[in-house]
Order: C-alpha cells, then structure tokens, then sequence
C-alpha cells in the first residue's frame, strides 16, 4: 500500500531521514531490521515508487549473500524485491496498522 511521505514519518522519522540521506540514523534502522520475521509488516522505500507498506515474504539469514546482515524479500501483491543492501525497511508497530 503506497502511502505519503508525511505518512511514512509518523512511522518513522528516523527511517524517513536515512532514505532522505542521512546515514546517521542508519543504526536506528539496522537494529529493527536485522530482527525481521516472514509476515511481518514493513514500511519500505524505493525510488520509483516512493514510501510503501509492504509484507516480508523471506528472511534467508543462511545465504552466502548474507554478508551484511539477512538477505530479505518483500511483496505488496503484485511482485517482490529484495530490500537489503539498499533502502532496507522498518518494522511497523502492530498498534500502527
């Protein structure tokens, strides 16, 4: 689910200011990251298509791309991508769904 950037920063502002560029936050969002479980949803980021909700659908920790932390997927229904190594993604709080 596509949502505004406005949006994305009362998930996460410290995720917000590491897609805007300041890798300062970058701990801020590795910690959550690196904790991710298949289902899970997630707010992600891609420069096509902008702030999106989606759902974690693999976390393959066990993959010899694994270099820099779990090697994760993501889909919204239509396809998936990979998100780590680049935007990553945030794990939203239940109570914020």
């Amino acid at each position: 689910m596509k949502i505004t950037r406005d949006e994305a920063l009362k998930i996460s502002p410290d995720y917000v200011a590491y897609v805007d560029g300041d890798y300062s936050k970058f701990s801020a969002i590795w910690e959550p990251f690196d904790k991710l479980k298949r289902g899970q949803k997630v707010l992600t980021h891609t420069p096509d298509r902008g702030f999106e909700i989606v759902t974690v659908t693999s976390v393959n920790r066990n993959d010899y791309r694994a270099i820099d932390g779990a090697v994760v997927r993501v889909g919204n229904d239509e396809f998936t991508w990979r998100v780590d190594g680049c935007d990553w993604a945030f794990p939203i709080p239940p109570d914020m769904l």
